[in-house]
């Protein structure tokens, strides 16, 4: 059973060959026997036609050339004219005896050409024929010769005795010519009207065997078609209701052939599908969606670890600590759960990847292979300011979701953010493994969403971040900071907002900020208070 679908295809096929082979085999000899008559056509009979043609025209043309040579004797005409139009007229006979030889040289070519089969009794017919023409030439060249000897010998008869003669012998070329002309035009004739009449038949009856083809073809498809049709569509209703995302489809196998084969197939492809799908949806609430996709295709993260330029983000809560002594557990999981939804979104929608939640905290990281090498410190700082309404909207919720009509917590976040080079790699033990980043960058991004505490904001961005993010966003320079283990200090920026959104107002008191901070730099104290008490 299980090679009955590819044995009624091979049947169909087979019989459809056979069938065309024979319509080829057919239509090969009749096209043979068309192509013979072609030939003799081509090659015999219209180049035989050809040469007794020019052969008539070289015989008139000798005439003619003889009629002026008697004219121009007859007027005493100079005798460099009356030579030259006797060798005129002696080249044409010469080429009236070569074409009656070429037409017979294609005679005696046709008669042993074994690969067509030529008109035997009229190639003996042309054979006969053509000599005569040579002959009745041969006859009015020597009535021409006698002429030229006579008149040499000062003996020349009478013009119209020697015209009336050469009229006949014209005369008798020209029906030698005809007849063997009239012969060439019925065989050419006859061959073109059964050239045709091999082509029509050849034509019907390759119609004929391609009908018969195309109906048995018919008879032999539908046959196969209701065998195959039920289970197809069956599986074609599964394909696509999977194309519109239901997975709990199940073909139903009624047979053991291919069909059927292909049908479990299915079944089992569409569970796999489905287990796949719950293992994306599950695991991705816990690890990146990306990450997830790559690990499920088996495409190898980084083993070893490498060396690439990255931004790293730091999110952490305000007061949580003492904010969870007021709510139950269940309160503190409500809570999380909500503020987490939110403030992951705009991460998410930047391209950014959600590392991990340290108790209250949110580290993110932005950068190859899942951002361009250009575009991860902005879409990091453009993540963190739409994080802040999002902030704003968690605030009014929670009463509804604590609830509490009153005395709801004041929630506040920090956040820090560097750019710079970190190790990213699959970072863990053999069973159980992170895909995460390390380095000073994610230390001095900590750092700096601590270090919030200090300057009284919100959100902090490192000097490098800024470099890179400088052409679309508004910040404020705040101070140098020196991160615990590093030497070297490192200038901070509080990030007011995207470039044409940032209110005027902020931008006013940034611009009366800056030359106080240069103030203090340069150790002008007196400058830098007058600014700051501006400020």
């Amino acid at each position: 059973m299980r090679s009955s679908i590819s044995l009624k295809i091979f049947s169909i096929a087979l019989s459809i060959l056979v069938l065309m082979a024979i319509a080829n085999t057919f239509s090969t000899i009749q096209l043979d026997k068309v192509s013979d008559e072609a030939i003799e056509l081509a090659y015999y009979y219209i180049p035989i036609e050809q040469k007794v043609q020019w052969a008539a025209r070289h015989a008139s043309s000798e005439l003619l050339h003889f009629e002026r040579y008697m004219k121009l004797v007859s007027n005493n005409a100079p005798e460099e004219k009356q030579k030259a139009e006797l060798k005129a007229m002696r080249e044409r006979s010469k080429a009236v005896e070569t074409a009656i030889k070429e037409a017979l040289q294609v005679v005696a070519k046709g008669k042993a050409d074994t690969t067509v089969t030529v008109d035997p009794i009229a190639f003996a017919l042309l054979e006969r024929e053509l000599p005569q023409i040579s002959s009745a030439h041969a006859t009015m060249s020597g009535t021409i010769d006698k002429y030229l000897r006579e008149r040499a010998e000062g003996s020349v008869r009478s013009a119209e005795v020697l015209e009336e003669l050469l009229t006949e012998q014209r005369a008798k070329i020209s029906a030698e010519i005809m007849d063997v002309t009239n012969q060439l035009q019925i065989l050419t004739q006859d061959s073109a009207t059964q050239a045709h009449e091999l082509e029509r038949k050849a034509a019907m009856t390759i119609w004929a065997i391609t009908i018969g083809t195309i109906i048995l073809g018919l008879i032999l498809a539908t046959l196969f078609t209701r065998a195959l049709v039920r289970p197809v569509r069956r599986l074609v209703a599964g394909t696509e209701a999977v194309e519109r995302g239901d997975l709990d489809v199940n073909v139903q196998v009624n047979t053991t052939d291919e069909i059927g084969t292909l049908a479990t197939s299915f079944n089992q492809m569409v569970g796999g599908l489905k287990q796949k799908e719950a293992i994306r949806s599950t695991f991705g609430q816990y690890v990146d969606p990306r990450i997830v996709q790559t690990l499920l295709e088996n495409k190898p993260l980084a083993q070893g670890g490498q060396r690439r330029r990255m931004t790293v983000y730091f999110c952490d809560l305000q007061g949580f600590t003492s904010l969870c002594e007021d709510l139950t557990p269940d309160g503190v999981v409500k809570f999380l759960n909500h503020y987490f939804n939110l403030m992951s979104e705009p991460i998410r929608r930047e391209s950014g990847v959600i590392d991990k939640f340290i108790g209250d905290a949110i580290m993110a990281f932005w950068g190859p292979p899942f951002t361009g090498d250009d575009e991860h410190a902005l879409n990091s700082c453009r993540a963190a300011l739409e994080q802040l309404p999002k902030l704003e909207e968690f605030r009014r919720g929670l009463p509804d979701l604590l609830g509490l009509r009153r005395g709801a917590p004041i929630v506040n976040c920090r956040i820090g953010i560097a750019t710079g080079d970190v190790t990213l790699g699959s970072i863990g033990s053999d069973t159980v493994k992170g895909f995460t980043v390390i380095g000073d960058t994610v230390n001095l991004a900590a750092r700096m969403e601590s270090a919030n505490k200090l300057y009284g904001t919100s959100i902090l961005i490192s000097e490098d971040t800024w470099k890179s993010a400088r052409e679309a966003i508004e910040v404020r320079e705040l101070d140098r900071i020196r991160v615990m283990g590093k030497s070297e200090s490192s200038r901070v920026f509080e990030l007011i907002g995207m470039r044409g959104t940032a209110s005027a107002e902020r931008l006013k008191l940034r611009d009366a900020y800056e030359p106080a901070l240069a103030g203090y730099c340069a150790g002008d104290l007196a400058r830098a208070r007058a600014g700051f008490e501006e400020c």
